[in-house]
């Protein structure tokens, strides 16, 4: 991580490729003075501690819980303008971190209520077509686009008053920075999940979600920019798909052409995985089953372009070969792990730095 410069982590897949787990591990070895991200509630990211604590973020950076976890760090957290999330999740979050006095909230940022929660369940008029996860961020976006009479944003409720910027944030990050400050940011749900520069349009999110689109969202000059982290998965996923009384509803969307859908089972008998691998992951949001693919060549290729990315991470290495399962040395991985980073790196062009071994802080290997 660049010190004194604004670092981006972000999905170079369908989101869940465990952003929860790079970001905080990042902040435990560098302790950035800085933490930001532009979340919304259609994702969920997790940071999980050496002792097994688990702690689910949609509203704050995943690292902030090192404010409680971490002897002497004390971060300052910003939530930039283009961030959406319920008051409720907000302040659950600030309070489970112990962070009351040291977050920033930006006024603009939208507040996701019922009513934008309700009107993206509609068959007809709403997004479960798409099998979004219909937390109302869509909604929420549009009414601040639309400039709807009446809309209220952060700054328009009293509970989150003692959060928002009285400061213009751009500048406060970038005096941070220039008095010797590091900023690291986390990115939301997934690259190919972009509106314009995703894959396949309109099994999308709602907004634009690459690194470039954060640092913009923030306010942060070109010269600032520090490293982009590409966070990607042996085997990208996409939300499952919504089935209604035996019917599919909802369809998350298609793959590249250079790859195809398999089963759990087919990932856990390549890994030689224990039999619960075979079950599948669920959704940190709607707790569907995940569809999960084979690699695509074309995906990595077209993230590390668009992003612009410096550095890859290569999580959930433990579906390519379980024995690595926990490991945090990089002479335990083995041959067909190595194999696999080679050609990452071959197709990205850039550097494989982290290896993601399992859920836990301490399970992340760092290769230079």
């Amino acid at each position: 991580m660049l010190s004194k410069k604004f670092n981006v982590v972000t999905d170079g897949q369908w989101g869940s490729c465990g952003k929860g787990l790079i970001t905080t591990a990042l902040a435990d070895k560098y302790r950035p003075e800085i933490l930001t991200t532009t979340n919304m509630a259609n994702a969920g990211h997790t940071a999980v501690s050496e002792n097994g604590d688990k702690f689910i973020a949609k509203a704050l950076p995943s690292a902030t819980i090192l404010n409680k976890w971490a002897p002497e760090y004390n971060p300052l957290v910003i939530v930039g303008a283009t961030a959406a999330f319920t008051i409720d999740q907000m302040l659950k979050e600030i309070q489970e971190c112990e962070i009351n006095g040291n977050v920033i909230i930006h006024k603009r940022a939208g507040v996701i209520t019922e009513e934008h929660k309700n009107a993206e369940t509609d068959l007809k008029s709403g997004t479960k077509h798409v099998a979004s996860t219909m937390q109302g961020c869509g909604t929420c976006l549009a009414d601040k686009i639309m400039r709807k009479p009446g809309i209220k944003l952060a700054r328009d409720y009293k509970e989150l008053l003692p959060f928002i910027n009285t400061v213009s944030i751009p500048e406060l990050i970038n005096e941070e920075m220039l008095g010797g400050g590091t900023a690291l940011h986390e990115g939301a749900q997934g690259f190919s999940l972009d509106v314009n520069h995703g894959s396949h349009y309109p099994h999308c999110t709602s907004r634009g979600t690459t690194a470039t689109q954060n640092i913009a969202d923030m306010g942060v000059p070109f010269d600032k920019i520090g490293d982009i982290y590409l966070v990607i998965r042996p085997f990208p996923i996409r939300v499952g798909n919504v089935v209604e009384d035996g019917e599919t509803v909802g369809y998350s969307g298609d793959c590249y052409n250079d790859h195809h859908e398999i089963s759990w089972k087919e990932v856990a008998a390549e890994a030689n995985a224990p039999p619960e691998v075979m079950q599948g992951e669920l959704t940190t949001v709607t707790k569907r089953l995940r569809r999960v693919f084979t690699f695509s060549s074309k995906q990595l290729k077209e993230a590390a372009l668009i992003n612009g990315a410096t550095k890859i991470a290569l999580n959930f290495a433990n579906y390519i070969d379980w024995e690595c399962y926990g490991k945090n040395d990089a002479d335990e991985l083995s041959t067909k792990i190595t194999d696999f980073i080679k050609k990452v790196e071959d197709i990205a062009g850039i550097p494989v730095t982290l290896v993601g071994t399992g859920p836990q802080n301490n399970h992340v290997i760092t290769i230079a």
